[in-house]
């Protein structure tokens, strides 16, 4: 906030009066009314704040800021649309309200929901929902429609209303029922996540979804008995998809529509089973056509130990299955056909796997707490820098300027880097599509992708806090000592003395301690991730790290090195080492060497990168540059002719990919390591030899 701004909203309150400041608001544009409201809306924040606690602080500025977009962007956005077509969007909500579950729900909730509807049409007798089968959203429509259950032929109830919303609230895939539109007719469509975002933002409207869903349970009480039967039935005897499998190991004529829609082939009869199931494994195909031979043989074998050779897991259609198998047999006792019952577990799976996700995150913080916190610091500035963005560009649709787009995209690269050594992949996968994003608007209009944006701010903010989350399981203590506004009781001490004996340069250098660390901070995770990247890019490397015992360097230095030297170590093996084949074909070993150095030199922090890989062309590098759209060519061919051919490297827009991945091609890595140390006036080498690797030598000074 400005002198300038608290100039306006003094003149507005000059005369505290209720008529002075009306008058004075009517005087004004709906513009000028709605930045006053924001000046307002921020000074009561900041007065607010002051009365509260540091550690209840953060989720007030927190709640603030959700409270602010949307105020001022989500509202001031639906109200702007309202105005432009009045006549529109007054019908659109006459039509909401002829639905029972939003006749009392005010304009602004109906337009939320208004806004995220699509009309689709229906024909009569043809299903818009199918018992077993996913529902992908729900169905408002005002005219009535037969609901049926069980495969039955006649329906349980014929109404009009909301369709669908019991499984995307309660988060089931399935439809419990089958909905067939009486009439041809016009249904309003809601998409399952845009639903599911609805029902918590607009107030009631959850509760209201689940109080339906009860009552239409109750509603079937009456057939309560007969529907469990029919249910234990269907479970015990079809599951949720089942079928045979003849002598030949192929699916018979009797099989479910379900199963059909597990294994993705409409018609099931006749196809071998393994062909669908297991045809890579080999293991698998072996033991499953062993045991069909002896179960259909006629042999006495116990057949339950056979069965055992069956497969009992199957990965198909992106989908986990657990197989469950039985068999009927003639009078002779012999085998005449196996039945396989089929049981989705992908969910289960999933959770497993986000279980053993979190476990491998909360590790990584574990092992370095202080890197932990550093990654969530630079996250959280890459997240304002998005924001501000998104209240400058994009809510007013002007094009921003590349120094702009250049600058978030650096700080982006940073956090993505710093993400992904933690193992937070999908905080990683939404920086990496932002970068995209920012990408696509520099090479062309912010209007053309304007629409994506929301739902990345929306994602990039859900990932933050969910790592953000992590931190809730360290202790207050620990954190105010990672911040350095803790002493433990020996350092307090000497402090008191030194202050007691008005010792300032004591006193300085146990304060400027507090803000020192070993210089194996900024590595950080830095070895984890180069091999993980290794393995993904099916390259073979070793780490080697040679760091200065007992070297102290200030806190922010390290972390902020931390966070921009990640690009070389990543850039060496993305394009400095060679795949294993090329390696060996040079006469290399086929393992590769990255070696990281960290020591002191008359009072500057010297750090070298190397790698023994393919070194770097100089004349592949001037050929790339030329041919950049990105880049300046006038200011190429100048590098050229002064052989500075490293200096083009750090070309803002420079990148030697061939196409874009999620660790290159955006020319923003190097870029931010030449920008950081030129901010710590420090100095970067490069020594390269063809085929034999390349050396990044940095010097940065340090305080005294």
């Amino acid at each position: 906030m400005t002198p300038e701004d608290l100039e306006r909203l003094s003149a507005v309150f000059e005369k505290a009066t209720p008529e002075s400041v009306s008058r004075k608001l009517n005087e004004m544009d709906r513009e000028e009314r709605k930045k006053l409201a924001e000046l307002l809306f921020e000074l009561k924040r900041r007065v607010y704040s002051t009365t509260l606690e540091s550690s209840i602080k953060a989720t007030y500025q927190k709640i603030h800021s959700n409270m602010e977009r949307m105020f001022f962007e989500q509202i001031y956005h639906i109200n702007q649309n309202f105005k432009s077509n009045l006549i529109k969007w007054k019908k659109e909500l006459q039509r909401l309200r002829m639905i029972d579950l939003f006749e009392d729900t005010s304009d602004f909730d109906l337009l939320n929901v208004a806004e995220n509807t699509e009309e689709v049409e229906l024909h009569a007798n043809e299903a818009f929902l199918q018992q077993y089968e996913e529902v992908r959203g729900v169905y408002l429509l005002k005219d009535p429609a037969n609901v049926f259950e069980f495969n039955s032929q006649v329906p349980v109830i014929a109404r009009a209303g909301i369709f669908g919303d019991d499984a995307c609230a309660t988060g089931e895939y399935e439809s419990s029922v089958t909905v067939k539109p009486i009439f041809d007719c016009t249904a309003l469509f809601i998409s399952r996540e845009k639903f599911v975002k609805l029902i918590r933002r607009v107030p009631g409207l959850q509760e209201k979804i689940f109080q339906t869903v009860v009552e239409r349970a109750k509603q079937g009480s009456i057939r309560a008995e007969e529907q469990r039967k029919l249910t234990q039935e269907i479970l015990d005897n079809i599951g949720q998809g089942s079928f045979s499998i003849n002598v030949a190991g192929e699916i018979g004529e009797n099989y479910t529509a379900i199963a059909a829609e597990y294994l993705g082939t409409d018609n099931l009869a006749g196809v071998p089973f393994a062909d669908l199931g297991f045809r890579n494994d080999r293991e698998k195909l072996r033991n499953y056509y062993r045991a069909l031979h002896l179960l259909f043989s006629g042999s006495e074998f116990n057949h339950d130990v056979v069965l055992d050779l069956l497969p009992r897991e199957v990965h198909i259609n992106d989908r986990d299955f657990n197989l469950h198998y039985s068999f009927v047999q003639d009078g002779a006792g012999h085998v005449m056909s196996v039945f396989v019952r089929m049981e989705d577990i992908t969910l289960k799976r999933e959770l497993e796997q986000k279980e053993e996700r979190e476990r491998a995150i909360t590790e990584k913080m574990q092992s370095n707490v202080g890197g932990f916190m550093d990654m969530l610091e630079d996250v959280s500035s890459s997240f304002d820098s998005v924001e501000q963005f998104a209240k400058a560009y994009w809510v007013n649709n002007i094009q921003p300027d590349s120094a702009k787009i250049s600058e978030i995209m650096r700080s982006l690269h940073g956090s993505k880097g710093l993400s992904g050594q933690f193992e937070l992949n999908e905080l990683k996968k939404t920086i990496h599509e932002f970068e995209d994003w920012f990408l696509a608007v520099d090479k062309g209009n912010i209007s053309d992708y304007s629409d994506k944006f929301e739902s990345l701010f929306t994602r990039f903010e859900q990932e933050f806090e969910y790592a953000h989350s992590f931190k809730e399981n360290l202790g207050e203590g620990i954190i105010k000592i990672l911040n350095g506004v803790s002493f433990d009781q020996n350092q307090f001490a000497r402090l008191e003395a030194a202050v007691n004996e008005e010792d300032l340069e004591s006193i300085k250098s146990i304060v400027l301690s507090r803000n020192s660390v070993q210089a194996q901070k900024i590595v950080g995770n830095w070895k984890a991730d180069a091999l993980r990247l290794a393995e993904k890019m099916n390259k073979k490397v070793t780490v080697e790290m040679d760091i200065d015992e007992g070297l102290s360097i200030p806190k922010d230095l390290a972390k902020t090195l931390n966070v921009d030297l990640g690009h070389l170590y990543r850039n060496c093996i993305d394009h400095g080492i060679e795949p294993p084949d090329e390696r060996r074909a040079a006469g290399k070993s086929m393992q590769a060497k990255i070696v990281i150095r960290i020591e002191e030199q008359e009072r500057d922090l010297l750090i070298r990168i190397s790698d023994d890989g393919r070194g770097i062309d100089e004349q592949e590098i001037s050929q790339i540059a030329l041919a950049n759209p990105n880049l300046d060519n006038d200011q190429v061919r100048s590098l050229i002719e002064a052989e500075d051919y490293w200096s083009i490297l750090f070309l803002p827009g420079f990148s030697s990919a061939e196409k874009l991945t999620d660790t290159s091609g955006r020319g923003v890595g190097m870029d931010a390591v030449k920008t950081v140390i030129d901010d710590l006036q420090g100095t970067l080498g490069i020594h390269s030899e063809a085929g034999k690797g390349t050396e990044f030598a940095i010097r940065i000074p340090l305080q005294t």
